[in-house]
């Protein structure tokens, strides 16, 4: 979630599933960070503690500060947070329609091929998506998410054993996949 980072919004799920890693996390964080950059103090009322630090991270001051002042002063109670994060309100929207989307898509090429070569899911994606499945697609995603599954954990295991503690920031794009299919990319879940 950085200011002057080049994202890419996504539209539709079907180009995500091009990238590396689940492709609703993707859009998901693209969205995320898109909401994040693009709030107005006029369409925000609550904020989690995550989503808080995402806009101080990456609206301009100006603009945080008009956001902080109004969620500041339409604050009733100090740390209610009865009414919900509007951002990830708006995340939890996004990701159903997309996995709509992709329940929808099922039999186009692009995602009986990307079934096929590329599949990465996390768990939390993995299992809202079967549920909207038909029992065989189901058990293709389960076989999918095991294969994943298997793959990290190997990736895991050859760091443990091939631990370096003079070199250690390698290793850690396993550590982050490995993460990111136990709980989605961070920020996308309360």
């Amino acid at each position: 979630m950085r200011k002057h980072r080049q994202h890419t919004v996504y539209h539709s799920i079907l180009p995500a599933l091009q990238e590396p890693g689940c492709p609703f996390c993707r859009l998901l964080k693209e969205f995320q960070t898109e909401c994040l950059q693009t709030k107005s103090e006029g369409n925000l009322h609550c904020l989690c503690n995550f989503h808080v630090w995402g806009l101080a991270a990456v609206q301009d001051a100006h603009e945080a500060a008009l956001i902080f002042m109004k969620l500041l002063s339409e604050m009733a109670v100090p740390g209610d947070m009865g009414a919900g994060c509007d951002i990830c309100r708006e995340i939890a929207e996004e990701e159903d329609l997309r996995i709509r989307e992709f329940v929808s898509c099922v039999q186009s090429a692009s995602v009986v091929e990307w079934l096929k070569t590329k599949p990465a899911l996390c768990i939390p994606h993995g299992m809202k998506l079967r549920s909207k499945l038909p029992p065989t697609m189901a058990s293709q995603i389960d076989s999918m998410m095991q294969r994943y599954r298997r793959q990290l954990h190997s990736e895991l295991e050859h760091l443990r054993d091939e631990w370096d503690p003079d070199h250690n920031r390698t290793g850690w794009g396993a550590v982050g996949h490995a993460a990111e299919f136990l709980v989605a990319h961070r920020g996308l879940r309360a």
